[in-house]
């Protein structure tokens, strides 16, 4: 049990700590949003060229912004021909810039920022959970150097794995896999958001999976897919939700939870039982009952609050130890 959780109380999300969380998350957004203003700069300083709506046809660099700025996104532009994003193009400007005068070009990029606020928000809605993962591998890295244990990284998108000194700080938030060697026979290796077949294949990626062997020696898709798809191979699976926002706090869990029933339930059937663990970081009083009495009863093999360092650090000598 993890010394740090004596009660369900103990999991729950404090104000101070919902309070540093926000303020993170409105730092981070602030930041985000920088590439989106100087492109509306940009967008302006280019438009103010034109004396009337539409001369923005005639210039190929606003034809993108002003694409956005009619409420075309960039999914949405994957599927339509030309034709048809110059048609909406054409009835935004004469239904919401010509009817704004010589305010035309003010009418283009406010409306071109609150297009690119729905791009924003999405945005955001990854890097928190980006943020989360990040947060737990650099404790799990602190409790691997704190015991010296060999470990290694692999960034998203790369093949090869990387020291621990060829890492840096900002680098961190975009690591996928850490492998350890707990002894000269035996190894673990932990990896981010795959998809695991035993679950199901139309199910969504599990958070952290954490393997009973490493993948040296797999060299290509094939034997990556037949290593994923043997159940034997997994030790645990966890759930990891970074989100600070009471409001949407017992939806998470309630997600998490049927993910983590399924995959306890699938493993089962397979012959081949795993430990699981959920990680939070809003985590209010009722929510917090249920997962201190599934933590207690076996059914979660670790949990704890994101924003709790203590609770934080044990689980992750846990899944160390595993």
């Amino acid at each position: 049990m993890n010394k740090f959780i004596k009660t369900a109380k103990d999991l729950e999300t404090t104000y101070e700590a919902k309070r540093a969380g926000f303020l993170e998350i409105a730092l981070r957004k602030n930041k985000e949003a920088l590439p989106y203003i100087d492109e509306a700069k940009a967008l302006r300083a280019r438009a103010l060229g034109c004396k009337r709506p539409q001369q923005l046809l005639k210039d190929p660099l606003i034809r993108s912004p002003l694409a956005a700025a009619a409420g075309i996104s960039t999914k949405a532009s994957n599927f339509l021909e030309e034709k048809d994003t110059d048609g909406i193009v054409a009835e935004f400007i004469s239904g919401y810039l010509e009817p704004a005068g010589g305010d035309f070009v003010e009418e283009l990029v406010y409306r071109y920022l609150l297009s690119k606020g729905d791009a924003l928000g999405g945005r955001m809605r990854n890097i928190v959970g980006a943020i989360a993962g990040e947060k737990l591998t650099r404790y799990i890295a602190a409790q691997l150097r704190n015991g010296k244990v060999s470990h290694s990284f692999r960034i998203n998108g790369e093949n090869s794995w990387r020291e621990p000194s060829k890492v840096t700080q900002d680098e961190m938030i975009s690591i996928k896999a850490i492998r350890w060697a707990i002894s000269h026979t035996l190894s673990r290796e932990l990896v981010y958001n795959i998809k695991v077949p035993v679950v199901g294949q139309r199910g969504n990626n599990i958070d952290v999976s954490i393997f009973r062997t490493q993948t040296t020696g797999i060299s290509n898709s094939a034997g990556m897919k037949a290593f994923v798809t043997d159940p034997r191979n997994y030790l645990a699976l966890g759930e990891l939700k970074g989100g600070i926002d009471p409001a949407g706090a017992d939806e998470h869990w309630k997600t998490a939870n049927t993910a983590l029933q399924r995959i306890r339930s699938s493993f089962a059937d397979a012959g081949s039982a795993v430990e699981t663990f959920f990680v939070g970081g809003a985590i209010e009083s009722s929510m917090a009952e249920e997962i201190f009495k599934q933590y207690q009863e076996g059914d979660l093999g670790a949990t704890a609050n994101l924003t709790n360092e203590n609770q934080l650090s044990e689980l992750c000598s846990w899944i160390i130890r595993l």
